[in-house]
């Protein structure tokens, strides 16, 4: 024997190696038979028959050689008889159920194309037998089992091939593994070297033979299998060396790969080209001599040059939306019930995840934000886009960079909106029956009491200029901040944060009186939220980004519909877009104008630290916002030019040029017609004292303004007043009075009375007759 293991060959010596073996076969064979009346399948073998055949698997595979060199041939395989046949009796029962092998997932835009591949430590794209082609499959089988089609999970022939084999060459040469061993070995067994390994692999491989079909056990195989540099089962190693799906796979590529399996390291076509060039063609011959091929195309394919490089997996597309893909999974109870489960589901469970991306809207918003801030030093930029009437996130841009800074600044990124937060105390007053035309003074600064915390704050309009008595209407157009504030103490800032919420805004904010002007921080997707509840006529969509999860057998894990809900009423919505809908067309948004309606708000945090703007059409909310991700240290100041950004700046016109890319080719649709302005008879107040006026006009919700005149009435009476009683005017109009001072002098004239009407009118009531009107001398806010 230890001539054989030296390669020196000598006939005699080998029939005395032979003649044991041959004897110890012609027992097995003998044990093996079946009784008479077996009911055993006739392609399986029953499993007894196999239980000493086994032995020959410990010698080839376990013991190697070694225990040919020590032990005479007669005694090993003896003893092995008694120790596996024993062993054997405690093997599998009932069918055996693989561990699910590991596959990539992938996600997808709203269009089907791919924008992402996930995968984890084993880079698998699991593809069906029916797609691998024939050539390939025989190529895996001449080099790795070519009687797979013949055995029943352990091929005795390969045993006693393998054992002559090693044998005469002085170490292990050959393997006698069957495909169904290997498959075991992979996925149940491991691949720890013993004795009881090799038992337990051969129980698994016979049990497996009579659980699954052949071809289903080659198609597992093919997709387990691994080739090297991370890449696991044929149909990615097609992909990986030839940048090509493996039913495309030609005859010498297919015999390169079938040659990588027994040693992916030693024969990598990319570091060790010449020995894998001899592994593809003795691969080749194999397939020659089994008559898989003709010789001729055989010979052919062994002149061809390898050709096999690195096609590695793509970056995500869309790499912000990704990350906020896979967050939202991790997070799903659908894909397990721990976050772990969830995990290995997303990089290992073969998901086809199916998103809302619109890949047009998302190149259209890349590119708005890349053409505005195209300088090197610019700030950073975030947009979320949102389809009211589904929710549905069309778009969605996390910074201007994802190698510079993975943090998505459109869905984690919580700044200071600004007044782009208005809209919300806007719509608080509506809903609470404030009219649009409600004026109210606005100078500046103003102290302003915090009713619940009893802090006074100092509000500053933009330039720190008063803008006088102006409407609700002027005071959103213009985001006039000393307006705003007032209005909060009006209605109270509960309001605001109650009609925030139910908006879309799910970041935690409080109470304050400075809550119009947008001091606490949110994101700008829930910015575009709330906004398109706005723009959905006051129905809240609630915002997703994955429409579909369907699992690697094909069955849905999830699914998520559009979840709407009506959260205020349409005529409120209506008219909060209409007050909108002015802030593009003549107010602080005038640069944001479309060729279509469209609404929204700017917005500018003090110190110039963030730039908003959000607005929208019935198609598409998009919040756009701009700032240094360290706001604290770097200002929007010296921009492009620009001394100081504001909301209605650089925002404004990201936002603008993706708005007009987003709408090309989609029809013009209006906003619904606002309701009616409400309007009412002016009291009489003539007469009465100042406070007694006063009152009786804010109770009719008028804005009272007095001016202190001469006159010969009892000082503190009122003398007149504009607009004049019983006139009919918007809800909320300033209405001046004339008090006396109580020093003498003609009263103001009244303005002139309205033409009589057609139709006879009640007779006015009894008021004092007016006197001639003095020169005012004082004002009073």
């Amino acid at each position: 024997m230890s001539d054989l293991l030296r390669g020196e060959y000598d006939e005699a010596k080998v029939e005395r190696f032979r003649r044991p073996i041959r004897e110890a076969w012609r027992r097995v064979r003998r044990s093996a038979t079946p009784p008479p009346g077996s009911k055993d399948r006739p392609d399986r073998a029953p499993f007894d028959m196999y239980r000493v055949v086994l032995m020959g698997i410990v010698i080839a595979l376990a013991a190697g050689t070694l225990s040919l060199v020590v032990v005479p041939a007669a005694a090993v395989l003896g003893h092995a008889v008694k120790g596996v046949n024993k062993r054997l009796g405690t093997g599998p029962s009932g069918q055996i159920v693989l561990p699910q092998i590991a596959q990539r997932s992938v996600v997808l835009a709203k269009d089907g194309s791919v924008i992402a591949t996930l995968t984890g430590d084993e880079n698998r794209k699991f593809v069906a037998l029916a797609e691998v082609p024939p050539t390939t499959q025989q190529a895996v089988l001449a080099i790795e089992d070519a009687r797979f089609y013949e055995h029943h999970g352990i091929d005795t022939s390969g045993i006693l091939r393998a054992i002559f084999a090693n044998a005469t060459s002085g170490g292990v040469r050959e393997g006698g593994s069957t495909i169904t061993q290997q498959l075991v070995k992979n996925t149940i067994v491991g691949t720890q070297r013993s004795i009881d390994r090799k038992i337990k692999e051969a129980q698994y491989a016979i049990a497996l033979e009579h659980t699954l079909p052949k071809r289903r056990i080659l198609e597992l195989y093919l997709n387990e299998a691994y080739f090297g540099n991370g890449v696991y089962g044929i149909g990615t190693a097609a992909e990986f060396y030839f940048g090509k799906p493996v039913k495309q796979l030609t005859l010498a590529q297919s015999a390169l790969l079938a040659g990588l399996i027994s040693s992916p390291e030693r024969y990598d076509p990319l570091k060790h080209l010449d020995l894998a060039r001899n592994r593809r063609n003795l691969v080749l011959g194999r397939m020659s001599d089994l008559g898989y091929v003709s010789k001729a195309n055989t010979d052919r394919a062994r002149t061809l040059d390898v050709n096999a490089r690195k096609h590695a997996l793509a970056k995500p597309v869309e790499p912000y939306f990704v990350e906020f893909i896979k967050q939202q999974l991790f997070n799903d109870s659908r894909l397990g019930e721990t976050q772990q489960e969830r995990i290995r589901a997303v990089f290992e469970g073969g998901l086809r995840i199916e998103t809302t991306l619109d890949i047009k809207l998302e190149t259209a918003a890349k590119d708005a934000v890349a053409k505005v801030l195209n300088l090197k030093n610019d700030p950073s930029a975030a947009l979320a886009s949102i389809e009211p009437s589904t929710g549905a996130v069309r778009a969605l841009v996390g910074g201007r960079d994802f190698k510079v800074s993975q943090f998505d600044l459109a869905v984690l990124g919580r700044r200071q909106p600004g007044s782009t937060f208005k809209p919300f105390a806007l719509v608080a007053a509506l809903d609470a029956g404030v009219p649009t035309t409600l004026t109210l003074d606005t100078p500046s600064p103003i102290k302003i009491k915090d009713a619940v915390t009893g802090q006074e704050y100092e509000v500053n309009n933009y330039d720190k200029k008063g803008e006088g008595y102006i409407t609700l209407r002027k005071a959103t157009e213009n985001s006039v901040n000393s307006y705003y504030v007032q209005l909060t103490q009006r209605i109270g800032a509960d309001k605001v944060v109650a009609a925030a919420k139910k908006l879309g805004i799910t970041s935690e904010v409080k109470p304050i009186m400075s809550i119009a002007l947008g001091t606490q921080e949110v994101s700008p997707y829930e910015m575009a939220s709330a906004y398109s509840t706005l723009a959905n006529q006051g129905t809240h969509c609630k915002p997703y980004a994955i429409e579909r999860v369907v699992g690697a057998d094909g069955k849905a894990l999830l699914t998520n519909q559009p979840d709407c809900e009506r959260v205020l009423d349409g005529s409120v919505a209506a008219l909060a877009t209409d007050v909108l809908a002015g802030v593009i067309e003549h107010g602080t948004g005038r640069p944001a104008k479309l060729d279509r309606p469209a609404a929204g708000k700017t917005g500018t945090t003090e110190e110039y630290s963030d730039a908003w703007f959000g607005g929208y059409t019935p198609q598409f909310a998009t919040v756009v916002w701009m700032g240094f991700q360290n706001g604290n240290a770097h200002k929007l100041r010296n921009i492009h030019g620009l001394p100081k950004v504001f909301g209605g700046s650089l925002p404004a016109a990201i936002w603008t040029r993706y708005m007009k890319a987003a709408h090309e080719g989609l029809p013009i649709v209006k906003f619904p017609k606002p309701p009616p302005e409400i309007k009412t008879d002016v009291p009489s107040v003539v007469g009465k004292t100042k406070e007694e006026a006063t009152k009786l006009l804010s109770d009719a919700g008028f804005t009272v303004k007095d001016e202190i005149v001469k006159a010969n009435l009892s000082a503190g009476t009122v003398i007149g007043q504009t607009p004049a009683a019983g006139a009919n005017v918007p809800a909320g109009v300033l209405v001046t009075i004339q008090v006396s001072d109580g020093t003498g002098g003609a009263p103001p004239q009244p303005p002139p009375r309205p033409a009589p009407s057609p139709s006879p009118r009640p007779a006015p009531s009894e008021e004092p007759t007016p006197t001639p009107s003095p020169t005012p001398t004082s004002k009073k806010p």
